[in-house]
């Protein structure tokens, strides 16, 4: 009998976040309105290997670190501006003094979603989030949104869920956080 066996390493790469390239966006709703900024990548990195899918490459694994104390709010100005900031990095939400930093490290990636394990407050939780990905000039962008529920990681805060007498005075537990985008080189 006669057997032939061929075993090829994987080609990988390293790719470092351009955090002067990357954004990222978040949006929180309450009965009334919404707050709205950016949030800064402070570093990260992913891992890309070829691949048989129809773009060709895809992620093996990676990770980031986000700047709580960069949290900035756009949609208002002045001391309405100032004061919602500081609330989101005082213990009812964030405490970036406690934690400055989130973090988020990738576990799989089917070439259109992204799961991984999300850190805030040192709790973390596996969340799942579609996006996509572009390589182009040995740059790799990656688009998407990433909805969390803040109560996952004890911030409850006005939660409807955890505070359900608040009636109409509430926030919504889910906030949306839009990678517009991050680029890789």
């Amino acid at each position: 009998m006669f057997s032939f066996s061929i075993f090829s390493q994987e080609n990988t790469e390293l790719k470092k976040v351009n955090i002067d390239k990357s954004r990222l966006f978040w949006i929180g709703e309450k009965t009334g309105g919404s707050h709205e900024g950016y949030i800064q990548i402070s570093n990260g990195e992913i891992t890309i290997s070829e691949s048989n899918n129809e773009r060709g490459w895809k992620i093996t694994e990676g990770n980031f670190i986000i700047d709580m104390e960069s949290i900035d709010c756009i949609d208002l100005q002045g001391g309405s501006k100032s004061s919602i900031e500081k609330h989101l990095k005082n213990e009812d939400f964030f405490d970036t003094q406690k934690y400055p930093e989130s973090k988020f490290e990738i576990i799989a990636d089917d070439g259109s979603s992204i799961e991984g394990l999300m850190t805030i407050k040192d709790v973390s939780k596996k969340i799942k989030f579609d996006y996509k990905g572009y390589l182009k000039n040995g740059k790799i962008t990656i688009v998407g949104d990433i909805i969390i529920d803040r109560t996952d990681f004890n911030i409850n805060y006005k939660s409807s869920s955890i505070f359900p007498e608040l009636a109409d005075n509430f926030i919504y537990d889910e906030f949306t956080i839009t990678l517009e985008p991050i680029v890789f080189e």
